[in-house]
């Protein structure tokens, strides 16, 4: 099983193939996008799904990976042709691949199932594109109207979400995202939800659920360098909009370098379960602003800020800090799990003045203002 000194080599195998005979896709439009989710869903190898920048519209319904086979499984944004070679280099920059539900449908549904007692591990991850105005139906309790991303293997599972954008959608419960392991770990990293409701409950941005994980395994969810803004919902209880995380017994949260902003009623809810008998779990959080919590369990902050972020244009939509914040090379690094690598969601530098700033984006502009001797 992963151990936390092993998330580094973890991580780092993200810009290589995946392991094991690997089948690989090269796709152009949403029906190829299609096909390519059916045939990986029905292949017992480890499979990467990689999309040409562009968008891709769920005209036929929701983009839909449904497997009972273990294994890895990435979809992949960024590639363009080179030389006549298709999907020859991947520009990491989450804007130019968009996936997009045009308001009706919900956007992706990434689905294992394999057979009870099922004990191969997998990995299934997203990474480097834009999941925008995703609709889940309340009506029918589609949860996770961006993105819905659920392991109900009893083998170990881990779930990714690296340098991806989810914004302008609406579900029945995590309007942006549903992540739920039955046994395993989820990680969202390096990426910004914004402006996404649970029109009909609650978690507007997302739904976070680890029902087991491998006792070498501390934490079970990592959420790290990422912002959340803008989250609305109907709220249900203390249930706030912003992400809500269930913790049982053995299973812990760690919140790094993100940034929580204008969501309403809570930024982040923390629940145990001991209430449907699987114990409470435990949360902390580093380097990171969360102005409201809510829930049933204590988080510990270290190093916590308060106060305005300065981002650039919040109303717009745009979480980049401005060159007077506070929070410019206040980040944690290099990160107790696994590495941020050398980019941020803009394709720009990650560490740009000798430390890292918290959320997704890195000022890349501030030294200009120390020219001089000037300073703010």
């Amino acid at each position: 099983m992963p151990r936390p000194t092993l998330f580094l080599l973890l991580a780092l195998l993200l810009l290589a193939a995946p392991a094991g005979h690997a089948a690989t896709w090269c796709v152009r439009n949403h029906t190829e996008l299609q096909q390519a989710l059916t045939a990986a869903a029905a292949s017992p190898e480890d499979d990467e799904i990689k999309l040409h920048e562009g968008i891709y519209t769920t005209y036929a319904g929701t983009f839909t990976y449904s497997a009972q086979t273990t294994g890895w499984m990435w979809i992949t944004g960024g590639w363009y042709t080179v030389d006549n070679n298709d999907c020859a280099q991947m520009r990491m920059d989450a804007s130019r691949t968009i996936l997009d539900g045009a308001g009706q449908n919900r956007v992706l549904q990434i689905i294992l199932m394999p057979p009870a007692g099922t004990t191969q591990t997998a990995r299934l991850g997203v990474m480097n594109l834009t999941i925008a105005n995703g609709y889940g139906d309340s009506a029918t309790n589609q949860r996770g109207g961006g993105i819905q991303m659920n392991s109900y293997s009893d083998g170990y599972t881990e779930l990714w979400l690296d340098r991806v954008i989810v914004a302008n959608s609406d579900g029945y419960f995590g309007g942006g995202a549903d992540l739920y392991a039955k046994n395993g770990f989820v990680r969202v990293a390096n990426s910004l939800f914004d402006n996404n409701d649970a029109s009909a409950s609650a978690f507007g941005h997302a739904a976070i659920n680890v029902v087991a994980t491998a006792a070498s395994v501390s934490p079970a969810i990592i959420i790290a360098n990422s912002t959340f803004a803008r989250g609305r919902c109907a709220s249900t209880g203390t249930r706030g909009c912003g992400v809500g995380v269930g913790l049982p017994a053995g299973v812990h949260l760690a919140v790094l370098n993100s940034l929580f902003h204008d969501n309403a009623l809570s930024d982040l809810n923390i629940e145990g379960m001991a209430v449907i008998g699987l114990g409470n779990g435990s949360a902390a959080a580093e380097y990171s602003l969360i102005p409201t919590l809510s829930g049933n369990l204590p988080l510990a902050a270290t190093h916590a800020f308060t106060g305005d972020p300065m981002f650039v244009d919040p109303a717009n939509g745009n979480f980049r800090l401005r060159d007077a914040s506070p929070l410019i090379d206040r980040g944690l690094a290099p990160l107790p799990y696994y590495p941020l690598g050398g980019s941020d969601l803009d394709a720009q530098p990650r560490v740009r003045f000798g430390a890292v700033d918290p959320g997704p984006y890195e000022n890349q502009t501030r030294a200009w203002l120390f020219i001089d001797g000037f300073e703010p």
